[in-house]
C-alpha cells in the first residue's frame, strides 16, 4: 500500500514543481510603503477636491462639476488602496467609508473656511491658462439685473444709502441701498467686489435689498480680469 503524503510534503512538492521562490522582505516593505504613500496622496487630493467643491457650491463662485468628479475619483481610489493595506481586514467596510467621508468633510471644510480653496483656485487660474475654461466662474448668474442679480466693484460711495458700481462687463450703475441687509464681511469701500440682490429700476439704476461679498470672504479676496 502506497504511503499517503502529508500536507507539508504535498506543499513542498508543489513548491519544487512550480519553482516557487520566497518573496524578499524588502519587496513586502516597498509594497506597503507604496500603498500608504498612494493612499495619503489620494486623501490629500480628495480633501482639496472637496474643499474646491464646497467653494463652488457654498460660495457660488465657480461651477464645481470638475472638482466634484475629482473628489469622487479620489474617494474611490482612497477606499481601494486602504483595502489593500495589511490591517484593512480589522475594519468593516462601512467604517472605512464613514472615516474617509468624515475626513473629507472636516478637513475640506476647514480648508474652505480659512480661504485655502479660494487661493488654490486663484493659483490654478494664474498657472494654467485653460483652467478657467473647465472650471468657469458663475458671473453669468450674478450678471442678470433684470432678474434681480447684479455684481461688480464699488467705484464711488455717494452717501450712506447710495453708491456707484461697475459690473464685470464694464457697465456703471447707480445703486440705492435703503434698509439693505449686508451679509458676510462686506466692507462698503471703493474697490470692494460684491454681489447684489434687488431690482433694476432704470437702465443703469438698481435698488438693492441684500449685499453679499463676491467671494464669500470679503475685502477683495479675489481679483479677476474681465
Amino acid at each position: 500500500m502506497k504511503k499517503k503524503k502529508s500536507i507539508s510534503d504535498q506543499t513542498l512538492s508543489v513548491i519544487n514543481r512550480r519553482q516557487i521562490k520566497p518573496i524578499p522582505r524588502w519587496e513586502f516593505i516597498a509594497k506597503n510603503w507604496g500603498l500608504w504613500t498612494g493612499l495619503i496622496l489620494c486623501l490629500i487630493l480628495l480633501v482639496l477636491g472637496f474643499a474646491l467643491s464646497i467653494f463652488g457650491v457654498v460660495g457660488n463662485i465657480i461651477v464645481p462639476y470638475l472638482w466634484l468628479f475629482i473628489a469622487a475619483i479620489f474617494f474611490g481610489l482612497s477606499y481601494f488602496l486602504f483595502e489593500k493595506t495589511k490591517g484593512a481586514y480589522h475594519f468593516p467596510r462601512w467604517q472605512v467609508v464613514v472615516a474617509i467621508v468624515a475626513l473629507a468633510l472636516i478637513v475640506g471644510g476647514a480648508f474652505f473656511k480659512i480661504g485655502l480653496a479660494n487661493r488654490l483656485d486663484n493659483s490654478l487660474e494664474n498657472n494654467f491658462p485653460g483652467y478657467r475654461r473647465v472650471v468657469p466662474m458663475r458671473i453669468q448668474a450674478w450678471s442678470n439685473p433684470g432678474s434681480g442679480y447684479l455684481s461688480g466693484t464699488i467705484t464711488k460711495i455717494v452717501d450712506s444709502d447710495n453708491f456707484e458700481l461697475k459690473d464685470f462687463s464694464g457697465k456703471s450703475w447707480i445703486i440705492t441701498a435703503n434698509n439693505t441687509l449686508i451679509r458676510g464681511r462686506v466692507i462698503m469701500t471703493v474697490g470692494e467686489e460684491i454681489k447684489l440682490i434687488g431690482s433694476q429700476t432704470a437702465d443703469n439704476a438698481f435698488s438693492v435689498r441684500e449685499i453679499r461679498p463676491w467671494t464669500g470672504m470679503g475685502q477683495n479676496m479675489m481679483k479677476e480680469n474681465y
